[in-house]
């Protein structure tokens, strides 16, 4: 692990690294790790300062989340959350864990991939955009629902082109924890209701499903898309 990590620092041309990821924890992973020492590996590298903070992205079960959470002293995680994965991964339990250990929590595919952030929605999801007092375009609604969590820390957009940049800064600028009103939730609660069984919510479940697992079935994700 140490020839990694001194392998990146060489790279990056730094002697530290502020912010270190483990990536795509999962159980199995998890455990792996544990074996091979990746406790004492963190504790050495954050006492000789390469690493100041130690945090790890997550694609798994919610009970292995909260277990990897609970393993070590934690500063960060990063985690998959929109609100079509409620219950999918980490999903709102695992967010909420996370928070109440004092973790900052780094949300990623806020849009699920761009799924929910299309131009042109499809036309019953767009019929029920259309009832808000508020108009926003299905970009806005998707990251200023996952910013309505004060537990969310920083959201990561996937972003190709200097309009997405200024788009979602322009959002940014406006969203806060619990800003969204009763009835505009109410309607994301529609939305995610419509979509799930489409292409923007099983579909890409199943394919998120195949690439994590191999083709093997996985009953929360199932579960999910039901």
């Amino acid at each position: 692990m140490d020839k990694y990590l001194n392998a990146q620092l060489q790279r990056l041309g730094t002697d530290h690294i502020d912010y270190y990821l483990i990536h795509a924890l999962e159980g199995a992973v998890w455990d792996s790790l544990a074996t091979l020492g990746i406790r004492d590996f963190l504790d050495q590298a954050k006492k000789d300062g390469r690493i100041v903070n130690a945090g790890f992205s997550f694609h798994g079960l919610a009970g292995d989340f909260k277990r990897i959470v609970d393993a070590y002293d934690w500063v960060f995680c990063q985690i998959q959350y929109n609100y079509l994965d409620q219950q999918f991964q980490a999903g709102t339990e695992g967010l909420e864990y996370a928070a109440s250990k004092r973790m900052g929590v780094v949300i990623m595919e806020p849009l699920r991939g761009g799924n929910l952030g299309l131009p042109t929605p499809p036309p019953a999801v767009a019929a029920i955009w259309a009832e808000a007092k508020t108009r926003r375009t299905p970009v806005a609604w998707a990251l200023r629902w996952v910013w309505n969590h004060p537990e969310v820390t920083v959201v990561l957009s996937g972003m190709n082109e200097e309009a997405h940049i200024e788009q979602n800064l322009a959002i940014a600028s406006e969203a806060q924890a619990g800003s969204l009103t009763e009835e505009e939730l109410e309607l994301v609660d529609r939305v995610r209701a419509n979509l799930q069984g489409t292409d923007a919510g099983g579909l890409y479940g199943l394919r998120l499903l195949h690439a994590l697992s191999g083709g093997r079935a996985d009953s929360q994700v199932l579960r999910f898309i039901q």
